[in-house]
């Protein structure tokens, strides 16, 4: 039985330690600590997302990790309006300078975004793959809503 859980447990080892290498390769900084924080922060978003979606179409089995996959979405999503202070809108970050100028819908954008967020650890917690699913899209779609208007399309 050790030898069966042997394999598996080396793979997510090897696959970490290679994730890691290959994310700290690529997160070079942008010579402005916010929009580096706000970079990380990003990414951070994104792999809970995939974890939660990985769920959603059936790749995966529903774990209660999820719940801490869909609360860090949640808090990244509340401290939304920190990560952009003036000032922040280096090239490297892709934030469009509309972020700081068009304020209203900016912040209305991270308003739906935080509303989706709160519905995704509500669905989470149900455990229930079709609302996890509903959920995740919805707020996939706020985080979208938001790139389209406020984030440069990558070179």
């Amino acid at each position: 039985m050790k030898k069966m859980l042997m394999k598996p447990v080396m793979a997510v080892l090897i696959g970490g330690a290679l994730f890691a290498g290959i994310a700290s390769a690529h997160s070079e900084s942008t010579g402005n600590a916010e929009a580096d924080f706000r970079i990380a922060e990003m990414k951070k978003l994104g792999m809970n997302m995939g974890a939660i979606a990985k769920v959603a179409k059936g790749e995966m089995s529903y774990s209660d990790s999820l719940n801490d996959n869909a609360a860090e979405i949640a808090e990244i999503a509340s401290n939304m309006p920190k990560l952009f202070p003036e000032g922040s809108g280096v090239e490297a970050s892709r934030a469009k300078p509309e972020i700081w100028t068009e304020t209203a819908a900016f912040q209305e954008d991270i308003d739906n975004f935080q509303a989706a967020a709160t519905q995704l650890v509500a669905a989470v917690k149900t455990g229930d793959q079709a609302m996890i699913g509903a959920a995740l899209k919805e707020t996939g779609g706020t985080c979208g809503g938001c790139h389209k208007q406020f984030r440069k399309p990558k070179e």
